[in-house]
């Protein structure tokens, strides 16, 4: 959803998929650690590094804000949102 709409329609199941698990790779590596994804049978490809991590004033939920940049046909589009764990252990992308 934060990723550009030129992009982000471009993405496949599969693509979706191992982008969906770089993010929650990146949920629990180390700050600054670049995970990366890639999809062989469309060529499809992305990066997810956290670089932020604290807790909101207003919720005191535990929070990390995340770059990230996913290459379709040689274009590349970057990104940056933040995800917040959820009660039951699970994380939100807040943005």
């Amino acid at each position: 959803a934060f990723l550009g709409q030129s992009v982000g329609r471009s993405l496949d199941r599969a693509d979706r998929l191992a982008m969906s698990q770089a993010q929650d790779t990146a949920a629990s590596t180390p700050i600054g650690t670049p995970i990366t994804w890639q999809n062989p049978d469309s060529g499809h490809y992305g990066v997810v590094t956290p670089v932020r991590e604290g807790r909101q004033a207003a919720t005191g939920a535990y929070c990390r804000e995340y770059q990230q940049s996913v290459t379709v046909g040689g274009r590349t589009q970057n990104a940056f949102g933040t995800a917040c764990r959820q009660p039951d252990g699970s994380w939100r992308i807040n943005s």
